[in-house]
């Protein structure tokens, strides 16, 4: 399966891909700040109470390389939920990711 597969090792003219984040909602320390997460293709949510959340980054990846874009930064919210006890129904997680992504391109001649 190809998404297992690493970033670079699926787009071989990126020479380096830098993910920075900042996550804010449950879980999250009180004043949080930007993280430096380096090579990463999913942000994973902090919340204790979510399930399956986070955010992908692949489609977004795909994207700027498709592009050749360099630097993007958007804000996406948990695509988890948070799971409900026995009297409590589910709900979307609210954590919030705000995110900095930056990608420098092989030479034409390098790869």
């Amino acid at each position: 399966m190809s998404w297992r597969r690493p970033f670079k090792e699926l787009n071989p003219t990126v020479e380096e891909l830098t993910v920075k984040v900042l996550e804010e909602g449950k879980g999250v320390a009180q004043n949080p700040g930007w993280q430096t997460l380096g090579s990463v293709t999913r942000l994973d949510c902090h919340n204790p109470l979510c399930q399956g959340g986070g955010v992908d980054l692949h489609h977004t990846l795909r994207e700027m390389v498709a592009t050749r874009r360099e630097e993007l930064e958007n804000v996406k919210m948990c695509g988890g939920v948070e799971g409900g006890g026995p009297s409590v129904a589910p709900r979307h997680c609210l954590n919030r990711f705000a995110f900095r992504i930056s990608l420098v391109y092989r030479a034409e001649g390098d790869r």
